[in-house]
């Protein structure tokens, strides 16, 4: 089931483009930040980021829920 705050964690992810940065933002620890990603991921079976050492850039399917769930929020 998606949690509320898994979305939270992913709109800012996608905003600061860095798992790091988002991790400091939200007060949680990077490999946490991760895990609930992971398992979003893994939970619409669809990859939200591509990650890289220079930070993370939206697929097309996390830019696709990138915006459904700004509008929504």
């Amino acid at each position: 089931m998606i949690q509320f705050q898994q979305i939270i964690y992913f709109l800012k992810i996608a905003e600061l483009r860095s798992i790091n940065k988002a991790a400091a933002k939200l007060y949680v620890s990077q490999p946490s930040l991760s895990q609930s990603i992971k398992n979003l991921e893994d939970e619409l079976n669809i990859r939200l980021f591509r990650r890289s050492n220079k930070g993370v850039v939206l697929t097309e399917d996390g830019k696709r829920r990138s915006e459904e769930h700004t509008s929504e929020l």
